[in-house]
């Protein structure tokens, strides 16, 4: 058994100095159509990993210069090979003023580093370096292959990861893969998850007048905002449970293994939940093991935004000409994203509202390992050994990546390793790490690399 006292105290050690360049990853701005950003982020993080000792290629789609890289480095050796999937783009920093300090100058507070960032995803990629450079520098040379797969579109639906997957083929093929994070719960649990959610992602659009008009014609002139909103309102039922017709089709029974980890979930989860987001009640008066499940198996309907004529300061008496609402639906397998948009499309038309326009945004498919899959015991054993408490157990993550495209084609199993907390704030202003728990992670995943060489 092998003796990791070193390596734990190598990265104690260290944390001081990473902490400085997990701040110095977050500096740039990295969000969607900043291409100065986004390829800054991208060739700092393909030197980080060459200073790791990994063979770095950068992948670009040829003849299309504003499509984000997608940072490949591969290191170590062995029959085994481990793909890790991450990314270095962000999610948009606005609103800015909600920011206790500005989002890309990164600040430490309370044992915390805030930045856009500092979780989602670079404070969960660093933690996979940092734990690999431990290992190597403490027990010896890895025991398997770990391939980085680092793209710059995972906010936005990582819509060209196939075409740049293609351009290398065998990019794909691996012996397991490893999610973005991983988490730990309030009570200091580590939390395994085997699968994540698709997504669709759609825009309505309502016109009703040529232009907008004085609203003294109100009575007249139908409303633009009225009728989307009465729309969206067939979308659900009274209890905000959706009503859309076909939301369910496509989706695969659970399977006898995946009920037990349902079941065997504890009650704090959802209580968590409801805690850190002040409710009182779940939507359906879901409780327990139900509401573990609904989270688990069923896909979600959500209105993102919603908006349409004036609103800033000041009045501006109109009737509006045009109205618009972003959904996102997060599908389980074997939902297909058409088919989803389509059952969308036709309950709109079934009751009157086939003029509304429907743009879709994004599709992206589910995927799911089986759930006594060994990759998610030996992930399991690992997060135990470093926490020093039973690990919490999903089927999936309500969220959404791109583990399809990444592992779908060849049915690789993946995991999550890590140790990211529900106060993180990801998406939001003021995201953070906690740093302690960073330096976790890092001792997580090279256990990891041990537990997962002996799968073999």
């Amino acid at each position: 058994m092998t003796d990791y006292t070193a390596l734990d105290e190598y990265i104690q050690a260290h944390l001081p100095a990473w902490t400085g360049e997990l701040a110095d990853f977050c500096r740039f701005r990295s969000e969607q159509g900043d291409r100065d950003g986004l390829r800054g982020a991208a060739a700092w993080i393909s030197a980080r990993l060459e200073r790791l000792g990994a063979t770095v290629d950068v992948v670009e789609l040829p003849g299309q210069p504003d499509v984000p890289p997608l940072v490949v480095g591969e290191i170590g050796a062995g029959s085994r090979l481990l793909n890790a999937v991450q990314h270095y783009d962000v999610q948009p920093a606005v609103p800015l003023d909600l920011w206790t300090t500005p989002p890309y100058e990164p600040a430490v507070r309370d044992g915390r580093l805030f930045a856009r960032g500092a979780c989602d995803n670079k404070g969960e990629l660093l933690p996979r370096i940092w734990g690999i450079q431990a290992y190597q520098a403490t027990v010896g040379p890895l025991p398997c292959r770990v391939r980085f797969l680092v793209e710059g579109e995972e906010e936005y639906g990582s819509g060209h990861l196939d075409a740049l997957l293609d351009q290398r083929p065998g990019l794909r093929r691996a012996d397991g893969a490893l999610i973005e994070g991983g988490g730990v719960n309030q009570a200091g649990h580590p939390e395994i998850v085997g699968g994540v959610r698709g997504i669709v992602v759609v825009e309505l659009i309502c016109r009703t007048l040529a232009y907008d008009a004085h609203s003294s014609l109100a009575t007249l002139l139908p409303s633009a905002p009225v009728r989307l909103a009465q729309a969206l309102a067939s979308l659900f039922n009274a209890d905000g449970t959706p009503a859309l017709e076909g939301l369910d089709d496509g989706i695969v029974p659970p399977t006898p293994a995946q009920l037990a980890v349902v079941a065997a979930t504890p009650p704090e989860v959802v209580e968590e939940v409801r805690r850190e987001f002040h409710v009182e009640r779940f939507i359906g008066g879901l409780e327990g093991t139900a509401a573990v499940r609904a989270m688990t198996f069923a896909p979600t309907l959500n209105i993102q935004g919603l908006w349409s004529g004036f609103i800033g300061p000041g009045d501006k008496t109109i009737t509006p000409a045009e109205a618009h609402a972003r959904l996102d639906i997060r599908i389980v397998p074997d939902q297909d994203p058409a088919r989803v948009l389509a059952a969308l499309r036709a309950h709109l038309a079934q009751r009157g509202y086939g003029d509304i326009e429907l743009v879709a945004e994004e599709g992206e498919r589910a995927y799911w390992s089986p759930a006594d899959d060994p990759i998610l015991l030996a992930a399991s054993r690992v997060s135990e050994a470093v926490f020093g408490r039973p690990a919490v157990r999903y089927v999936a993550m309500p969220g959404v990546a791109p583990m399809w495209q990444v592992c779908g084609r060849d049915h690789v199993p993946m995991t999550s390793l890590g140790s990211a907390t529900v106060d993180t704030r990801a998406h939001a202003p003021d995201e953070n790490v906690r740093l302690d728990l960073a330096a976790d992670a890092a001792r997580i995943t090279a256990r990891f690399l041990d537990e997962f060489a002996a799968l073999a």
